[in-house]
């Protein structure tokens, strides 16, 4: 998981071995313990990624705000979904990488139930590059639409070695690649008029908690607001989005050694 500096006001603790036994949250237990214990615990920040470290965010320390899902966002999956995924990604965080292609997977499992919504979270100070890249995805989505948008995206993540070792001159032929006009691409990309976006969406995430890549906003059909700050595997995910879907007819989710 790419990680920054922790904001200063995030209060967290780490959960000592001997309390983790009990609850189930902790070293050594897998990615579907922790994220059984995400939806059993609203509103709690767990880190999934690395899969043997932890955190809890303290319980009431605020709300979980966000900006509305709207058409102004890049959507992918689900028209009328039952749970949406909001994703703060930055584009050379290799954990970033891994969870497109476990979100690419899940959006095409569940095409009636999951929606996956892209805002950018490029983690300055570790991936200089990063921000740049975030105003290609946004040059991209305004002359492709948000086909344009996610096709760009799905190549980005497919060539990039990630931590910050993309060529810029990629950029280009990625566009070229997706088929967007070179000269407005070429403009768009030089101006500055995504930027104030891309900072917003960073300050978002960062106002809830967003410390580390990727970092999600699952909505819940109940419109209850779960954080999951890393990089989760398909079964464990796939699992608990049906256990949010439907609690009762999904099957337990339990640790597994």
């Amino acid at each position: 998981m790419a990680k920054k500096i922790k904001n200063p006001w995030m209060i967290s603790t780490f959960v000592l071995a001997g309390i983790i036994i009990g609850t189930g949250i902790g070293l050594g237990v897998s990615q579907i313990a922790a994220v059984k214990n995400l939806l059993n615990k609203g509103g709690q920040n767990i880190q999934t990624q690395p899969a043997d470290k932890y955190e809890e965010l303290a319980n009431g320390q605020r709300d979980i705000e966000i900006t509305p899902v709207s058409s102004s966002d890049y959507i992918r999956g689900a028209k009328s979904p039952k749970v949406t995924f909001v994703e703060y990604s930055d584009p050379e965080c290799p954990y970033c990488k891994k969870f497109h292609s476990v979100l690419k997977e899940i959006v095409e499992a569940f095409p009636n139930d999951v929606q996956w919504v892209y805002r950018n979270f490029p983690l300055k100070d570790l991936h200089p590059k990063a921000f740049h890249e975030s105003v290609a995805l946004e040059c991209a989505g305004e002359i492709g639409g948000n086909d344009g948008f996610w096709q760009y995206l799905d190549r980005l993540m497919e060539v990039t070695p990630g931590n910050n070792k993309l060529d810029p001159k990629e950029l280009d032929k990625i566009a070229a690649f997706v088929k967007l006009d070179k000269t407005k691409f070429s403009t768009c990309l030089s101006s500055n008029k995504y930027d104030a976006k891309i900072d917003g969406q960073i300050q978002e995430a960062v106002q809830n908690g967003g410390d580390a890549t990727p970092f999600s906003v699952v909505i819940a059909p109940d419109q209850k607001k779960y954080l999951l700050v890393g990089q989760v595997d398909f079964q464990p995910l796939s699992e608990a989005i049906k256990r949010l879907i439907n609690p009762e007819a999904a099957a337990p989710v339990t640790p597994t050694k």
